[in-house]
């Protein structure tokens, strides 16, 4: 069972689970709206996330246009119906692109948004925290902080992540970073006050064990109905089944995020293996080779993902 606790602002409880689905997309690049509704409603029917991403980078935010963010955001508020919070990726360099972005979720029905320090070179920290400011001043949504520090080139330290929640609405916390004294004092500085989300293969389960706020990532859906047992069960675990949980983890996000494809093709992948419609990656990512689905395939059904009939099926 996953540890209990509350936030002092944000109505999450506990240890939740934050996927960044994917938008499925045509081989011509067309957007598949009714595939995405299938999508989202797998993760919440099956997986039964607690919150999630909307267009972050599986989702392929980067590549969608203005109107096309609309209707993904659109689709994410009908199907999800008021069931659970979600948050939509607006971070664009401009500071105005990103607002400009934040006022259409907004528009079409998103509950939050979640923003990033976006990739340039010459940040401060009080551009930074400014930044978080002047958007939600003018969009006043509840927010979701995207720590993704290796891209961004600035790293959203605790203090600062700290600062940032002082002055805009932070109700969770994606963070990035692998390295475990920026995790130790993350959840430290901050982790009171909101869930402090890891993913990476590496620092998932060790996070959930240091009492972080929960789990984002690629690969935990695969995982299916059993994904919520597997993570959040890990404080009553054995040490032995930490370490199956966190090897077969390991094994399905290292496929997904690095050996095999270019993200999000693998993730697209593995969800068509597990009977749903995830789509082609767009335009400059190219979708998964024969070999490459035949090397995810044996690596999905080594993890567990793939069973019985679906496995046969895949």
């Amino acid at each position: 069972m996953a540890i209990d606790k509350t936030y002092t602002q944000s109505g999450f409880r506990g240890q939740i689970h934050c996927p960044a689905p994917v938008t499925p997309f045509s081989p011509k690049g067309e957007l598949l709206l009714d595939a995405y509704a299938e999508i989202l409603r797998y993760h919440l029917d099956v997986v039964k996330v607690d919150t999630m991403l909307i267009a972050g980078c599986n989702g392929e935010g980067y590549a969608l246009t203005d109107d096309e963010l609309g209707l993904v955001t659109e689709v994410a508020a009908k199907t999800v119906g008021g069931r659970i919070p979600f948050y939509v990726h607006v971070t664009r360099t401009p500071t105005r692109n990103c607002i400009a972005r934040a006022e259409i979720a907004a528009r079409a029905g998103a509950y939050g948004i979640a923003l990033g320090q976006p990739q340039i070179y010459d940040s401060t920290t009080e551009m930074v925290i400014g930044r978080f400011q002047d958007v939600h001043k003018a969009v006043p949504l509840p927010m979701m902080v995207y720590n993704l520090s290796h891209l961004s080139h600035f790293s959203i330290t605790p203090e600062i992540m700290a600062a940032i929640c002082d002055v805009v609405p932070v109700e969770v916390i994606k963070d990035v970073p692998t390295d475990f004294d920026h995790i130790k004092r993350m959840i430290v500085e901050v982790g009171d006050r909101a869930p402090v989300l890891y993913g990476h293969k590496d620092t998932l389960i060790p996070a959930l064990l240091l009492g972080s706020g929960g789990f984002v990532g690629t690969g935990p859906e695969c995982f299916g109905a059993e994904c919520r047992a597997m993570f959040f069960d890990v404080h009553a675990m054995t040490p032995a089944q930490r370490m199956d949980a966190h090897c077969r983890y390991g094994m399905v996000s290292d496929a997904l995020m690095w050996s095999v494809g270019k993200p999000p093709a693998g993730i697209k992948g593995a969800m068509k293996m597990l009977g749903l419609p995830g789509g082609e990656p767009r335009e400059h990512i190219a979708p998964l080779t024969a070999a490459e689905q035949k090397l995810l395939r044996q690596i999905l059904i080594e993890a567990g993902c793939l069973e019985g009939p679906v496995a046969k099926r895949a």
